[in-house]
C-alpha cells in the first residue's frame, strides 16, 4: 500500500513538473511557413527540371532579426541536384518584430537530367536553415524532400497502330492455317 501511494505521488509530481516546464518552453524566434508542399515529386527527362518551394518567414519576437536562408545538402541527394538556390541569400534581410515577408520562392532546386547511372526513384533531402547574420547561429530550420522519378517513355500512336495491324494479321494467318489442318469427317 505504501509503495502504491509513493508511486502515485511521484507520478503526480512528475506530471506537474512537465506541465510547468511545457509552459516555460519558447518557440523558434523565426518560423518558415510553406505555401507549397515540403515533400514534392518531380519526373526527370533529358533536360533540367526545377522544383520550387514557396512560402514566407515570420518573426515571432518583438525585436528585429537579421538573417539569411541557407541549405544543407549531401550525398546521395547531391547526385540528383544541379543547383539549389535559396530565396534570401547574403547579405540577408532584417525582419521587424512580429512582421513577416510576403510569399516568395524559399528555395528552387534544379534537378540534373536523367542519368542512367543513378537509381530511380531517388530522394533529395535538404534542410533549409535560417542563419543569424551577426552570430552565424542557426535560428530555425525545416526539412524538405523531393521524390525524383523518371518518365516512362510511351510508344507513339503510329507504332501502336502498326503493332495492332501485325497482331491482327498474325491472328488471321494462324486461324487460316489451323482451319487447313483440321481433318474432314
Amino acid at each position: 500500500m505504501f509503495l502504491r501511494s509513493l508511486a502515485l505521488c511521484l507520478a503526480r509530481s512528475l506530471l506537474l513538473s512537465f506541465a510547468f516546464l511545457a509552459s516555460q518552453a519558447k518557440g523558434d524566434s523565426l518560423s518558415i511557413v510553406y505555401t507549397s508542399s515540403q515533400n514534392q515529386n518531380d519526373a526527370v527527362t533529358s533536360g533540367f527540371t526545377s522544383v520550387v518551394f514557396t512560402g514566407y518567414v515570420v518573426n515571432n519576437t518583438d525585436a528585429p532579426i537579421t538573417f539569411q536562408l541557407s541549405y544543407v545538402l549531401g550525398p546521395p541527394s547531391s547526385f540528383y541536384v544541379a543547383s539549389l538556390i535559396q530565396g534570401i541569400g547574403f547579405p540577408g534581410i532584417t525582419l521587424a518584430g512580429g512582421q513577416s515577408t510576403s510569399v516568395f520562392d524559399l528555395a528552387t532546386v534544379n534537378l540534373n537530367p536523367f542519368d542512367p547511372s543513378l537509381t530511380y526513384p531517388g530522394v533529395v533531402n535538404f534542410n533549409l536553415d535560417a542563419i543569424s547574420l551577426p552570430t552565424g547561429g542557426l535560428i530555425t530550420d525545416s526539412a524538405d524532400s523531393i521524390l525524383v522519378q523518371t518518365r516512362v517513355p510511351e510508344a507513339s500512336a503510329l507504332s501502336l497502330l502498326v503493332l495492332a495491324l501485325l497482331a491482327g494479321y498474325l491472328a488471321v494467318r494462324i486461324k487460316v492455317r489451323d482451319a487447313r489442318q483440321v481433318p474432314l469427317k
